[in-house]
Protein backbone atom coordinates (compact mmCIF):
# COMPACT_ATOMS: atom_id res chain seq x y z
CA UNK A 1 0.00 0.00 0.00
CA UNK A 2 1.34 3.57 -0.84
CA UNK A 3 1.63 6.62 1.99
CA UNK A 4 -0.41 8.95 -0.76
CA UNK A 5 1.98 11.79 1.34
CA UNK A 6 5.19 10.06 0.65
CA UNK A 7 6.74 8.01 -1.78
CA UNK A 8 7.22 5.25 0.73
CA UNK A 9 4.80 1.81 1.67
CA UNK A 10 3.46 1.33 4.42
CA UNK A 11 4.24 -1.36 6.77
CA UNK A 12 1.43 -3.27 7.87
CA UNK A 13 -0.44 -1.56 10.57
CA UNK A 14 1.33 1.88 9.97
CA UNK A 15 -1.07 4.96 9.12
CA UNK A 16 0.91 7.88 8.57
CA UNK A 17 3.48 7.21 11.75
CA UNK A 18 5.35 4.81 13.09
CA UNK A 19 4.41 1.20 12.97
CA UNK A 20 2.09 0.03 15.84
CA UNK A 21 3.53 -2.69 18.05
CA UNK A 22 2.19 -6.38 17.20
CA UNK A 23 -0.06 -7.52 19.95
CA UNK A 24 0.73 -10.95 21.69
CA UNK A 25 -2.93 -12.19 22.64
CA UNK A 26 -3.48 -15.31 24.51
CA UNK A 27 -6.08 -17.74 23.52
CA UNK A 28 -7.75 -20.46 25.41
CA UNK A 29 -10.72 -22.66 24.56
CA UNK A 30 -13.22 -25.40 26.30
CA UNK A 31 -15.48 -27.63 24.05
CA UNK A 32 -18.16 -30.00 24.98
CA UNK A 33 -20.21 -32.20 23.32
CA UNK A 34 -23.64 -31.99 25.34
CA UNK A 35 -26.27 -34.25 24.42
CA UNK A 36 -28.75 -32.02 24.49
CA UNK A 37 -30.22 -29.54 22.26
CA UNK A 38 -28.39 -26.14 21.78
CA UNK A 39 -31.33 -23.85 23.25
CA UNK A 40 -31.13 -26.19 26.70
CA UNK A 41 -27.68 -25.61 27.19
CA UNK A 42 -27.77 -22.05 25.93
CA UNK A 43 -30.56 -21.93 28.94
CA UNK A 44 -28.05 -24.32 31.13
CA UNK A 45 -25.06 -22.00 30.65
CA UNK A 46 -27.19 -18.78 31.98
CA UNK A 47 -28.50 -20.13 34.81
CA UNK A 48 -25.08 -21.61 36.10
CA UNK A 49 -24.03 -17.70 35.57
CA UNK A 50 -26.49 -16.30 37.60
CA UNK A 51 -26.24 -18.93 40.14
CA UNK A 52 -21.87 -18.66 40.22
CA UNK A 53 -22.47 -14.49 40.90
CA UNK A 54 -25.88 -13.91 42.26
CA UNK A 55 -27.55 -12.94 39.35
CA UNK A 56 -27.06 -10.02 37.03
CA UNK A 57 -26.65 -6.49 39.01
CA UNK A 58 -27.75 -5.16 36.22
CA UNK A 59 -30.35 -6.46 33.82
CA UNK A 60 -30.22 -6.81 30.35
CA UNK A 61 -32.03 -6.63 27.25
CA UNK A 62 -33.94 -8.85 27.06
CA UNK A 63 -33.60 -9.69 30.69
CA UNK A 64 -32.11 -10.62 32.43
CA UNK A 65 -29.05 -12.12 30.61
CA UNK A 66 -28.84 -9.99 27.63
CA UNK A 67 -27.27 -7.05 25.91
CA UNK A 68 -25.96 -4.71 28.42
CA UNK A 69 -26.39 -7.18 31.53
CA UNK A 70 -23.49 -6.77 34.03
CA UNK A 71 -22.55 -9.44 36.66
CA UNK A 72 -20.52 -9.06 39.59
CA UNK A 73 -18.03 -11.64 41.25
CA UNK A 74 -14.84 -12.35 43.08
CA UNK A 75 -12.34 -14.82 41.53
CA UNK A 76 -9.36 -15.65 44.35
CA UNK A 77 -8.94 -11.82 45.52
CA UNK A 78 -10.01 -9.84 42.26
CA UNK A 79 -13.48 -8.52 42.39
CA UNK A 80 -14.76 -8.71 38.50
CA UNK A 81 -17.32 -7.31 35.60
CA UNK A 82 -18.80 -8.96 33.45
CA UNK A 83 -20.36 -7.15 30.85
CA UNK A 84 -22.79 -8.92 27.90
CA UNK A 85 -21.51 -6.86 24.48
CA UNK A 86 -23.34 -9.65 22.15
CA UNK A 87 -26.62 -11.69 23.04
CA UNK A 88 -27.90 -14.02 20.47
CA UNK A 89 -30.11 -16.49 22.20
CA UNK A 90 -29.25 -19.64 21.88
CA UNK A 91 -26.71 -19.27 19.71
CA UNK A 92 -23.80 -17.43 21.39
CA UNK A 93 -23.04 -14.92 24.56
CA UNK A 94 -20.39 -12.87 23.72
CA UNK A 95 -18.87 -10.43 27.46
CA UNK A 96 -16.15 -8.41 28.39
CA UNK A 97 -14.54 -8.65 31.70
CA UNK A 98 -13.10 -5.51 33.73
CA UNK A 99 -10.94 -5.52 36.91
CA UNK A 100 -8.75 -8.16 36.16
CA UNK A 101 -4.65 -7.87 35.69
CA UNK A 102 -5.29 -7.73 31.82
CA UNK A 103 -5.62 -5.36 28.74
CA UNK A 104 -8.12 -6.70 27.54
CA UNK A 105 -10.22 -9.72 28.35
CA UNK A 106 -13.09 -10.70 25.85
CA UNK A 107 -15.25 -14.03 25.68
CA UNK A 108 -17.62 -15.84 23.53
CA UNK A 109 -19.64 -19.24 24.35
CA UNK A 110 -21.11 -20.79 21.30
CA UNK A 111 -23.65 -23.71 20.30
CA UNK A 112 -23.95 -25.20 17.25
CA UNK A 113 -26.16 -27.97 16.15
CA UNK A 114 -25.59 -31.45 16.04
CA UNK A 115 -28.21 -33.28 15.23
CA UNK A 116 -30.18 -33.58 18.11
CA UNK A 117 -27.09 -32.93 20.32
CA UNK A 118 -24.76 -30.01 19.95
CA UNK A 119 -21.63 -28.07 20.58
CA UNK A 120 -20.28 -25.86 23.42
CA UNK A 121 -17.21 -23.81 22.57
CA UNK A 122 -16.42 -21.09 25.04
CA UNK A 123 -13.23 -19.12 24.13
CA UNK A 124 -11.39 -16.39 25.32
CA UNK A 125 -9.25 -13.82 24.15
CA UNK A 126 -7.18 -11.82 26.26
CA UNK A 127 -4.23 -9.49 26.08
CA UNK A 128 -2.03 -10.17 29.26
CA UNK A 129 -0.08 -7.86 30.63
CA UNK A 130 3.85 -7.38 29.61
CA UNK A 131 5.18 -8.02 32.93
CA UNK A 132 3.89 -11.59 33.83
CA UNK A 133 1.09 -10.15 36.21
CA UNK A 134 -1.43 -11.53 34.02
CA UNK A 135 -0.01 -15.20 34.53
CA UNK A 136 -1.98 -16.32 37.58
CA UNK A 137 -4.96 -15.01 36.64
CA UNK A 138 -5.28 -16.51 33.62
CA UNK A 139 -4.21 -20.21 34.99
CA UNK A 140 -7.45 -19.76 37.40
CA UNK A 141 -9.02 -19.00 34.53
CA UNK A 142 -8.35 -21.75 32.34
CA UNK A 143 -9.27 -24.15 35.43
CA UNK A 144 -12.39 -22.53 35.83
CA UNK A 145 -13.89 -22.45 32.29
CA UNK A 146 -13.07 -25.96 32.41
CA UNK A 147 -14.92 -27.16 34.89
CA UNK A 148 -17.98 -24.79 34.02
CA UNK A 149 -17.90 -26.35 30.74
CA UNK A 150 -18.40 -29.54 32.20
CA UNK A 151 -21.00 -28.23 34.77
CA UNK A 152 -22.91 -26.79 31.68
CA UNK A 153 -22.81 -29.84 29.90
CA UNK A 154 -23.77 -32.38 33.11
CA UNK A 155 -26.43 -29.44 33.67
CA UNK A 156 -27.73 -29.30 30.37
CA UNK A 157 -28.11 -33.51 29.65
CA UNK A 158 -29.39 -33.98 33.39
CA UNK A 159 -32.84 -31.95 31.93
Amino acid sequence: MRNQDSDRDLVDGEIGGDPRPKKQYTTFVAERGIAAPRAVAFDAACALISEATGGPVVDGSPEPHGLGARFEFTLGDLDLSEEVISFEPPWRRVYELSGAPVALYQGTTAFTDQDDHCLMAWSIVVDPLSDGASDTFLAHVESFLTRFADDVKARAEAV
